[in-house]
């Protein structure tokens, strides 16, 4: 196991409009507001999502996209970086009409439907991710 101390710097928080993508529109976010690292939350409703699960097997995502009006339950994850770039890992859970609940890695495309209610809370450190030959994917660098 590996751990730093950072601090919390500032708390930023967007509205996400009707058929915006939730990781195209964080990106921009993080960009524009030129955010570290940090934790983030989203609640709203969703048109369209696209779930992940990762398979350790065979090292890779398997994506299922749902085309259906759900609600967004809970979105939680981190801003991270992967060389220079802004990376947005997210897990979410949505709620169908018939109360039933589907979750897992958040992938693209992923559209609101009616708004996006997102808090992101930035830390003092950028954190980066580095490639893990043993899972193919890259990973938080925390040294």
């Amino acid at each position: 196991m590996n751990s730093i101390e950072t601090s919390a710097e500032r708390v930023i928080i967007a509205k996400l409009y009707p058929d915006e993508d939730i990781i195209d529109s964080l990106i921009k976010i993080v960009k524009k507001h030129n955010i570290k690292s940090g934790l983030i939350n989203i609640i709203g409703a969703l048109k369209k999502v696209t779930l992940g699960y990762f398979d350790i097997t065979q090292k890779d995502y398997k994506f299922e996209t749902i085309i259906d009006d759900v609600e967004l339950l809970s979105c939680m994850g981190n801003i991270s970086y992967k060389d220079e770039d802004p990376l947005i890992h997210l897990h979410i859970i949505v709620g169908r009409n018939d109360f039933s609940v589907n979750g897992g890695h958040l992938g693209q495309p992923s559209i609101i439907s009616v708004t996006g209610e997102v808090y992101i809370y930035e830390t003092s450190s950028k954190i980066k991710r580095l490639y893990n030959n043993q899972f193919k994917v890259s990973l938080l660098n925390i040294n």
